[in-house]
């Protein structure tokens, strides 16, 4: 059974990129109660190749730019091996939901590009040892929308609470993810 509750206003204000220079996975300062949760967000109308979109829980984020492969259908992901990425990827096809995943930990992630289409999952293993996720609603007219995740406190299990109102920034003035 998921249990859905929301964070205190003072976490959800607190993003502060993507911390890929440790192996270690940080969670001092989240409230006890979510330090296991998913947390969770919409994504909306971000713009192809404009910015770096980060999310997380307030001192841990995975960071992320994606593109445009067929206008109206489908777009890129990219993993560590380009500097608009904090995390290899990982598509998991067809509709599915991400907070069924036990493992998310066993996917084959790649440190390359993927294709991803409307109704997918993409799951995210950040160089910081954190589980994120988006699903993908629309890609129309190189925007895309849909919803994102991120387990707190680490590890790949993304079944249980979730944290409805979660944070994320957009950020256009950098794109490099690189010692976020």
């Amino acid at each position: 059974m998921l249990v859905r509750r929301s964070l205190p206003a003072v976490l959800l204000l607190t993003l502060v990129g993507c911390n890929s220079d440790s192996d270690d996975v940080v969670t001092a300062g989240l409230p006890a109660e979510f330090a296991s949760s998913v947390l969770s967000g919409e994504i909306s109308d971000i713009a192809e190749s404009r910015g770096a979109f980060l999310w997380g829980d307030g001192l841990n984020a995975l960071c992320q730019q994606w593109s445009a492969a067929r206008t109206d259908r489908s777009g890129f992901v990219y993993g560590t091996g380009v500097p608009w990425s904090s995390a290899d990827v990982y598509v998991l096809p067809a509709t599915s939901d991400p907070l069924e995943v036990v493992a998310a930990e066993n996917f084959p992630y790649t440190s390359g590009s993927l294709e991803f289409f409307e109704g997918e999952t993409v799951f995210f293993r950040g160089s910081n040892g954190f589980f994120g996720a988006w699903t993908i609603d629309s890609v129309d007219d190189r925007i895309l929308s849909g919803r994102w995740y991120f387990k707190a406190g680490g590890g790949g299990d993304f079944t249980g609470t979730v944290a409805d109102e979660g944070s994320a920034t957009y950020d256009l003035g950098n794109a490099d993810c690189r010692g976020r």
